[in-house]
């Protein structure tokens, strides 16, 4: 129960300010009843309390809540551009994919009897397989990261060795289409990476057939093999 100090008006116009005080504070019937007695006993009958309050205006509380709808609603939409629009990195990588993809299928098209390791020695990709090898070599950290994929694969084969000892060979004669597309796709695109990367996959994809299988080349064409030990320096 709220509790409010004790009131010491000071003449009338302190009755008047205390009167004016404790009307705001009690419910409006009561509120209502007392204001007709305090008028009557002062002779001003002529003033009639209203017992009923007026509606309160909502025009403006609707006429917000469209605007905040409408604002959401833009929200919501520009949220949904951002979402649905790639960046222009992403844009730029998706123009280069499709443009790979164009290049193989017109390659594939223009020899269709050649098989992928032909494919590799046809003018329109040598050049790119070059260039991608170049590149490649001058990168010494991709190097590693193949041969630590081989020599992972060799230790799982069972092969014993220091790294470097075995060598990845590959036989792409029997590639599939889809996977001559991907294979021309990776040269074309001239990426040492992404030809790490494509080696990379292929060694795995393998790695179950050559350890588990026994296989000694994957149905893939990938096989592991011991490097050639060097010949001795010839003797003086």
């Amino acid at each position: 129960m709220r509790r409010f100090g004790t009131l010491r008006p000071a003449g009338r116009g302190g009755e008047r300010i205390a009167g004016e005080l404790l009307l705001q504070r009690l419910p409006a019937g009561v509120a209502v009843a007392l204001l007709a007695i305090a008028m009557s006993a002062c002779g001003k009958t002529d003033v009639k309390p209203q017992s009923n309050v007026k509606p309160v205006a909502v025009a403006p509380a609707k006429a917000s809540a469209s605007a905040s709808e409408a604002s959401n609603t833009k929200l919501d939409a520009e949220i949904s551009k951002a979402l649905s629009t790639p960046p222009p990195a992403a844009q730029a990588g998706n123009a280069r994919e499709a443009e790979l993809s164009v290049q193989a299928d017109d390659i594939l098209k223009r020899y269709p009897t050649k098989d992928a390791a032909e494919l590799l020695g046809t003018p329109e990709v040598s050049e790119h397989l070059k260039a991608g090898l170049k590149r490649l070599g001058e990168d010494p950290s991709l190097g590693k990261q193949i041969e630590s994929t081989v020599s992972l694969a060799a230790k799982l084969k069972g092969l014993e060795g220091a790294p470097g000892s075995f060598r990845l060979d590959m036989d792409i004669k029997s590639y599939d289409k889809p996977r001559t597309k991907r294979m021309l796709e990776t040269v074309l695109s001239e990426d040492p990476k992404r030809i790490v990367s494509f080696l990379s996959e292929e060694i795995g994809e393998a790695t179950p057939e050559l350890s588990l299988g026994g296989a000694k080349r994957a149905s893939n064409g990938v096989a592991i093999e011991a490097n050639p030990t060097p010949a001795p320096p010839p003797k003086n």
